[in-house]
């Protein structure tokens, strides 16, 4: 025999548990930091590439409106997504000339959400998810990955 209030109370239970976990999982990929309605482009030079999950990340020097050179790092995707677009770590070395498109940090702080990174030799990484995000909130040209 089964104790009904017992089941149900467990079921209610698992489902709040449920509904609690998913919180932190769309605050993860959240884009709240990241004004998604404006991009960027800069050429720069890579400083370091790292190659990592959940998001691999890039940080470039550049020059700044005033002329000086300034550090940024922008947050990618998975190393899943770059392997889907047929880079692999050794294509983006210390030292490299990049153009990068990214969506500035709403803070105003130099970084952001890397949109698209072309290396010399005309390999270019497209951030499905980042294009997403941005598509999301109607932005022009990034509906079509």
């Amino acid at each position: 025999m089964t104790d009904r209030p017992f089941a149900c109370r467990l079921g209610l239970c698992v489902a709040a548990m449920a509904v609690l976990a998913a919180g932190p999982a769309k605050a993860h990929h959240s884009f709240n930091a990241y004004d998604m309605r404006k991009t960027k482009t800069v050429s720069a030079t890579i400083k370091e590439f790292r190659w990592g999950a959940p998001h691999s990340s890039v940080a470039v020097i550049y020059v700044d409106k005033n002329k000086k050179q300034q550090v940024m790092s922008l947050i990618s995707g998975s190393p899943l997504s770059f392997s889907k677009q047929g880079l692999a770590p050794r294509d983006f070395r210390s030292g490299d000339k990049v153009i990068v498109t990214y969506h500035p940090t709403t803070s105003g702080a130099p970084g952001g959400a890397l949109a698209m990174l072309s290396v010399a030799g005309g390999k270019t990484y497209k951030d499905a998810e980042v294009s997403a995000a941005a598509a999301s909130l109607g932005v022009p040209g990034t509906s079509g990955n």
